[in-house]
């Protein structure tokens, strides 16, 4: 059983989950978060250190969740080949971009986006944690399509790969106005990713021929 703190820390941060979403970070105040928790207000410092900290654990939570649940591999074993991968990976990262059509999912990614943005003074430790070993796998897979070829390329191939899927989830309202059927709810994941993996894999092969 756990014990009565880990269930007042537990309820605290479900509960901010729900008034980051609704108010942001900066309307969002403690005493709300502590009053529908059912907690002391002294409880957020006691069990995250402040309220900033305890935003960075909400979207600890939910970046975690969304890996559990769309892995970079999505299932696929090491020894695919590595287009298949790379493709695992696009999917992996436009089904965290999109959910699963929990609005209060959209926020969070939305609140996790502005971070990417402009990183707060407590984003490193997620970074770290979540992101760079991720990354790290895209580059890897990178590598294996253009054997050879030098860590600046892999690593720009990589980052075109990530910003071509970034495109449809940060500009996903302008999309919405302009081409709402080339909207990512629109396309859907699957056509989306492997149009977004042919034109990375085109780009990457055409990168290969320079460097070699």
């Amino acid at each position: 059983m756990s014990s009565p703190d880990t269930g007042t820390k537990q309820r605290i941060l479900e509960v901010a989950r729900q008034v980051f979403a609704e108010r942001g970070v900066r309307e969002a105040t403690v005493r709300e978060i502590c009053g529908r928790a059912g907690a002391n207000v002294a409880a957020v410092n006691y069990h995250f250190g402040s309220k900033d900290k305890l935003f960075m654990a909400v979207l600890a939570d939910h970046m975690d969740a969304a890996q559990r649940h769309y892995p970079a591999d999505m299932g696929l074993p090491a020894t695919a080949p590595p287009r298949d991968r790379l493709q695992a990976y696009i999917r992996s990262l436009l089904h965290k971009f999109l959910g699963d059509g929990d609005p209060l999912y959209e926020k969070l990614g939305a609140l996790l986006t502005s971070e990417f943005l402009s990183p707060s003074e407590h984003f490193d430790d997620l970074m770290d944690r979540f992101v760079t070993p991720q990354h790290e796998v895209l580059v890897g897979i990178v590598r294996e399509l253009m054997p050879g070829a030098s860590d600046r390329a892999a690593h720009l191939c990589a980052a075109g790969v990530v910003g071509y899927c970034l495109l449809f989830d940060q500009m996903r309202q302008v999309i919405r106005r302009m081409q709402p059927h080339f909207s990512l709810e629109s396309l859907g994941v699957e056509p989306l990713a492997a149009f977004i993996c042919e034109f990375c894999l085109a780009g990457i092969e055409r990168m290969r021929s320079q460097e070699a």
